[in-house]
């Protein structure tokens, strides 16, 4: 009995060996594997600015993967095959570096876009300003010497409530007027032909604004003819129950936001009213070049509008009825340069 005792209290001291030895081989192979001894900070020179760290390349893997979408984070791809480089890897890519990009130029310097109201209406984006500077097209000039821009106010006695105190003078040229004629100016000091017709279309009877319109369309045409750039018909919009007006800061300054309106074939026979949609989508594209948010959409809607009349006749609606005058005058001036990049780029 005590002989069979004394082997057994050997056998389990021999087995206890056993396992002290595989539990310190064990933590032996663990703390060689772990990442913190791959962390061995060398000695530096006085005034280095960083440590120089040894890392495996096991653990840099997993610490670039988590961070880089060249290496797409924690995914199931197990190769970057040609959807993937297509649409998934761009995602990463975009979400990846658009913080980064938010906030530099290229000079290295920090810039931040602050929006004091950030409830308002207001559009903060990047403004780059095209060729503002450069005179206008030798071939453009050239053209409009035969050539006009004209203006016009179908809704003559809009207005702008912060200058005029309402939305409409009964009566009376709104402000709609003063940015009409002010374009008009601006294209004059470039050397374009530009008018602007200052005929008041809605006043006594507004419901009849747009049949008189379309006579002083009819008279613009009848004597203009083939000799019509583009014609515009300037409003400004109104959206019911809204205080607030959009703008957009461009170049530190604040401008009214412009909707263009394009008239369809709906009720109406206008067989060419795809012509001006696709000036109008030119426009548009340019804005976006040029200043971001500027143009916030190109509409189309039932009825004419006096569009059928020419292939670049178009409404605009420059800002809305609380938008400021100079807001809505900086809009002009603005969309000045959109539309000369545009005339230019179909000239030449």
């Amino acid at each position: 009995m005590h002989k069979l005792s004394l082997q057994n209290f050997i056998k389990s001291i021999f087995f206890m060996q056993i396992f002290i030895v595989i539990i310190l081989a064990g933590l032996s192979l663990d703390i060689s594997n772990s990442p913190l001894t791959t962390w061995s900070p060398r000695n530096e020179a006085p005034g280095s600015s960083f440590l120089r760290l040894k890392i495996n390349e096991k653990f840099a893997q997993r610490l670039i993967s988590s961070v880089n979408s060249a290496m797409a984070g924690e995914t199931d791809v197990e190769y970057l095959s040609r959807d993937y480089m297509g649409r998934q890897f761009a995602e990463n890519m975009f979400t990846t570096s658009i913080n980064a990009l938010a906030y530099s130029n290229d000079s290295g310097e920090l810039q931040t876009a602050v929006n004091s109201n950030p409830s308002s209406n207001d559009i903060q984006l990047p403004a780059i300003r095209m060729e503002t500077e450069e005179p206008v097209s030798p071939v453009l000039i050239k053209l409009a010497k035969d050539s006009h821009i004209v203006f016009y106010c179908t809704h003559s006695t809009e207005t702008y409530i912060p200058d005029s105190g309402k939305a409409r003078l009964d009566g009376k040229r709104g402000l709609v007027n003063n940015v009409s004629a002010y374009m008009a100016d601006i294209l004059a000091k470039k050397g374009l032909a530009a008018d602007y017709i200052n005929t008041v279309h809605d006043w006594p009877e507004y419901n009849e604004s747009y049949t008189k319109s379309r006579e002083t369309v009819k008279q613009i045409v009848d004597s203009g003819g083939s000799n019509i750039m583009a014609l515009f018909d300037v409003h400004r919009d109104s959206i019911p129950g809204s205080t607030q007006a959009a703008t957009v800061t461009v170049e530190g300054r604040e401008s009214a936001v412009i909707l263009i309106v394009v008239g369809t074939d709906e009720r109406k026979e206008h067989p060419h009213w795809k012509e001006n949609l696709a000036f109008a989508q030119e426009l548009y594209r340019q804005g976006q070049l040029m200043y971001p948010g500027l143009i916030k959409g190109v509409r189309t809607k039932a009825g004419t509008y006096n569009q059928e009349y020419h292939n670049h006749a178009l409404l605009l609606e420059m800002g809305s009825d609380y938008n400021s005058l100079e807001e809505a005058k900086y809009a002009g001036e603005l969309f000045v340069d959109v539309l000369l990049q545009v005339l230019e780029k179909e000239v030449e």
